[in-house]
């Protein structure tokens, strides 16, 4: 067992067992005389609700987060081609794909028995939506290791510092993303090796082009189409982005009501259950008691009439002693 096992074994227990199986690890270690892997073992940082979440994804449903990958990858290359059009659809469409992802989350986090917090979740939808802006974010969520959330405006790389457990070189941050291309200089012909240079003809253009010149260039026309039109699609994806946030909120708030209303409604349910057993009870004991009143409503009458006879044979017992007096 290296350091790379034990991380992967230890953050695919729920967070209330993330203590134990990191202690009985460093115990492992121990007995099989590694000090120094115990010591790293112990040192491994418990994740964040959300982070915990996202791995359980990567673990138990990676078709979410390939998913997540392969929206970014798509919103970012209409990003960098200047595909306008592109940009505007995806946008549209990526509040759509964060949300099912953060539903999944939710949902299987519930299914472990350790479900998210409001807080927890919008920490969920934040990573994901670093990872559809940024490659190295993107390979950080399917590591299974994350520890904390992720964060980036899509325009600068996102900080991975300190975000994965025993982070590899396929997890480390590669090329930024969201931004341009830088244009490649255009290849220079070597210059001939025949006898001397060879004289530029009289129809041949002057070496040295004027900067309106070059400006007006068909490449640089181009280049300047492009980049306006990128700016407008930022412009777009920030309006997006407020409105989308807003949808989100809303979207969230409809979310734990409808959960604490099924959860009423659960437990009203099971009342209901309680009652109408508690019910049926009172009922066979009301027969009961029903049965023994008419009971002892016949055994009253009864004795009444035996009073009443001995009575009236008490009162001739008397007259005759009043007459024999």
């Amino acid at each position: 067992m290296d350091l790379r096992d034990a991380a992967n074994e230890l953050y695919a227990v729920t967070p209330r067992d993330f203590t134990a199986e990191r202690t009985a690890l460093v115990r492992k270690a121990k007995d099989a005389g590694n000090k120094d892997l115990a010591k790293e073992i112990g040192s491994l940082a418990k994740p964040a609700a959300g982070a915990w979440a996202i791995n359980m994804l990567a673990l138990h449903k990676p078709e979410v987060i390939d998913g997540v990958v392969r929206f970014g990858v798509s919103l970012r290359t209409a990003q960098e081609e200047g595909d306008a059009e592109s940009f505007r659809e995806l946008g549209q469409q990526r509040q759509g794909q964060l949300t099912s992802a953060v539903h999944a989350a939710k949902d299987l986090a519930s299914e472990l028995g350790a479900p998210l917090s409001a807080a927890a979740a919008a920490d969920v939808e934040q990573t994901f939506r670093a990872a559809m802006a940024d490659a190295g974010a993107a390979r950080a969520v399917g590591t299974g290791r994350l520890v904390r959330g992720l964060s980036g405006s899509g325009f600068e790389a996102v900080d991975l510092t300190g975000a994965i457990a025993v982070p590899g070189p396929d997890d480390e941050a590669g090329p930024e993303y969201g931004k341009a291309p830088a244009k490649r200089a255009a290849k220079t012909e070597p210059a001939s090796s025949s006898k001397g240079k060879p004289k530029p003809s009289k129809d041949a253009p002057s070496k040295e082009k004027k900067p309106k010149d070059e400006a007006t260039s068909l490449a640089d026309r181009r280049a300047a189409k492009q980049q306006a039109a990128l700016e407008e699609a930022r412009r777009d994806f920030e309006a997006a982005d407020r409105e989308a946030k807003e949808a989100e909120a809303a979207a969230s708030d409809a979310w734990e009501a409808v959960k604490d209303l099924a959860a009423r409604r659960a437990n009203l349910k099971s009342e209901i259950e309680d009652l109408k057993k508690r019910l049926a009870t009172l009922e066979a004991e009301l027969i009961g008691i029903t049965r023994d009143a008419e009971s002892a409503e016949s055994g009253k009458k009864r004795a009444v009439r035996a009073a009443t006879q001995q009575r009236r044979a008490a009162d001739q017992a008397q007259r005759r002693v009043d007459r024999l007096s």
